[in-house]
């Protein structure tokens, strides 16, 4: 039995875009049903049924709600697996997201269920738990929401995948146990994914990237904010007019526009919408009505007006219309992302309610009358988590939907990905893909636009902590099928 703990997630990527055959020619299956186990914390995020599937936090690393976790932080935990089928194990990949190297006991089992040992490691008492043992509480809990809990002590990700070669490949192996000693390690404790395959190679994490986004064109900065202090966002594009969202702590928002036909001259057109309500946040426009949805900063709490509003944009005028009204709306989060889609008839929202996954999800609705939309829908697992989608986009088809996500498998904390709608449900959707290391990095990306005439996409990152408003070059074919 061999161990290995590779800690570099960056050379791992590289690995594999060199040597992708190697992963073709093994015989890799994941987790796909969880038959016992210790504890988790119950709810939809990081219990233990995240465990199941490909890695969905690698090769990022870092804190997920889609990984599995233990309530005792410092304490033992257990897993038995099982597998689609039956198969040869030469190599048992550990894909632990945060503080690794906790597994401390292999064992396999055929269809029968009877288990024998095939990896351990040697006990080591000289641990931080072992240390912390006058501490009479050592379960340590996430933040989440409505939940009392008590933080795990901070400390680096330590993300790695902790590989276990068998001396002696084991034939058809069905099951799968883990045993881990999670006071092998300080802080919280996090387990994404459990993999076999009958090849000595390593089982690497792959993104699932958009086909041809290694041929976009390279990213370039378009507006840059003023300082690390200031935030940017919802860039939107009318007619010619380029308008964004910048905002200052403690000081209302501000809504920007640049004329893309003379793009050096930026003007504040806040007071220009004239209302009293903080609108400043563009969030969709209908050219056929001229209808635009902004929305606002005192928004989104239940019980209270939802600080949604619609606006007609006539030559540089804009005149109020009406409130935003949605029956029966919901929203547990501290904020709310919308979208109005080109046709009008549908609105998206990222928020967080009852009928979650975990975290935010993207829901739908259309209107219900001339003054009323209908209950939001949930837009279905093919594309919510665990975790947070939002930021939502939908090209002028109505079945190409670009949004941001940290549920997925990417290259940093939120990624772009881009889903297409496969019914009139509007709950089925393609499996997102990732728009590809152009566009991602390891900052936070959100907030796309994608312009059709030009066939760019807009969206909000971070250099060196200052907020940036980038642009790509994307042909609308590899994004659209319609197209």
């Amino acid at each position: 039995m061999a161990v290995f703990d590779p800690r570099n997630m960056k050379k791992i990527s590289l690995w594999l875009l060199l040597f992708p055959f190697f992963v073709q020619a093994q015989q890799v299956q994941w987790a796909s049903k969880v038959n016992k186990y210790s504890t988790d914390l119950g709810g939809k995020q990081n219990s233990v049924k995240q465990i199941l599937g490909k890695p969905d936090a690698f090769p990022q690393g870092g804190p997920s709600a889609n990984a599995w976790v233990a309530k005792d932080a410092l304490g033992t935990a257990f897993v038995e697996v099982e597998f689609a089928t039956a198969q040869t194990v030469k190599q048992i990949a550990i894909f632990e997201n945060l503080n690794s190297g906790c597994a401390t006991k292999i064992m396999v089992a055929d269809a029968s269920g009877k288990y024998h040992v095939v990896a351990r490691k040697k006990r080591e008492y000289d641990t931080y738990g072992w240390k912390q043992k006058y501490n009479t509480d050592r379960r340590y809990y996430f933040s989440k929401k409505r939940r009392k809990i008590e933080k795990a002590p901070d400390v680096e990700n330590n993300e790695a995948i902790e590989y276990f070669l068998l001396e002696t490949p084991e034939s058809n192996v069905k099951m799968l146990r883990v045993e881990f000693n999670f006071a092998l390690k300080p802080g919280q404790k996090q387990v994404d994914a459990i993999g076999i395959s009958d090849s000595e190679e390593p089982i690497l994490p792959q993104v699932n990237v958009l086909a041809g986004a290694d041929q976009f064109g390279n990213a370039e900065q378009f507006v840059t904010a003023a300082s690390t202090a200031y935030e940017l966002s919802s860039p939107f594009i009318i007619e010619d007019d380029f308008f964004y969202t910048v905002a200052l702590a403690d000081k209302v928002s501000e809504v920007h526009v640049i004329n893309l036909k003379n793009p050096k001259e930026i003007l504040d057109v806040t007071k220009k919408i004239n209302n009293d309500k903080k609108l400043n946040y563009m969030l969709g426009y209908v050219p056929t009505t001229k209808t635009i949805l902004m929305g606002s900063e005192n928004r989104y709490k239940v019980g209270q007006p939802l600080g949604f509003d619609f606006f007609t944009y006539t030559n540089g005028l804009y005149t109020y219309q009406n409130p935003l009204n949605i029956t029966a709306y919901n929203n547990y989060g501290d904020y709310a992302d919308a979208f109005l889609t080109n046709d009008g008839k549908h609105l998206i929202f990222g928020i967080e309610s009852d009928l979650t996954s975990g975290g935010f999800d993207l829901y739908f609705t259309q209107p219900k009358d001339e003054s009323t939309y209908s209950y939001l829908q949930n837009m279905g697992k093919s594309i919510n988590t665990a975790a947070d989608e939002t930021t939502p986009f939908m090209l002028s088809d109505n079945q190409t939907l670009i949004f941001a996500s940290n549920g997925y498998s990417g290259y940093g904390d939120f990624d772009l990905y881009v889903s297409t709608r496969l019914d009139e449900t509007w709950k089925n959707w393609s499996e997102p893909k990732n728009l590809g290391p152009k566009v991602n990095g390891q900052s936070f990306e959100s907030n796309p636009f994608y312009d059709e005439k030009t066939e760019t996409l807009y969206y909000i990152t971070q250099h060196e902590g200052v907020a940036v408003i980038q642009k790509v070059k994307i042909p609308i074919a590899k994004l659209s099928p319609a197209q």
